[in-house]
């Protein structure tokens, strides 16, 4: 009898032992399929991470070109300027000639002054129109940028909690 007993306790033994074995499996399957979780997800993190790049250079050369923008408007703020104490000595040497023709003269300097200024109004107007429009687009791309790597790092994470 005693060596039936102890049949039953190998028996039983092995029995636990299949059962840890197989709980084992179960574990390292659920290991392995992580690991390939995280791979895959590393991949995404880094193809977002190079999208992200190509945009910050996107954004980067957008700025230069705003730059170059605002400092040709600056220039031309310059001309008008120049342009404004030219008209103005012009006005200063009128007063030698008689009232008719000062007020003549007056008439065409303030009509060239409000012409140029309409000009230069709609240019900025429509520069800074365009610039706003590049600028919303802008925002645009990084937010949206923004979003897709946060939402990489939160695929990630909740990953790696799994």
């Amino acid at each position: 009898m005693n060596d039936i007993q102890k049949l039953h306790r190998v028996i039983d033994s092995l029995e636990e032992q299949s059962t840890q074995v197989a709980e084992f499996n179960g574990l390292l399957s659920a290991v392995n399929d992580a690991r390939t979780e995280i791979e895959a997800a590393k991949s995404t993190l880094a193809s977002l991470a190079y999208e992200q790049a190509e945009l910050v250079t996107k954004n980067s050369n957008k700025f230069e070109e705003f730059d170059g923008r605002l400092t040709s408007l600056n220039d031309l703020l310059g001309q008008i300027k120049d342009e404004q104490l030219k008209l103005r000595r012009e006005v200063a040497a009128l007063k030698f000639v008689t009232p008719d023709q000062f007020q003549q003269g007056c008439t065409a300097i303030d009509s060239r002054i409000a012409k140029q200024l309409a000009e230069l109004k709609s240019k900025l107007e429509a520069a800074v129109e365009s610039q706003q429009r590049s600028i919303s687009g802008l925002r645009t791309i990084v937010v949206l940028g923004i979003l897709v790597l946060a939402g990489g790092v939160g695929f990630l994470a909740m990953n790696m909690v799994l």
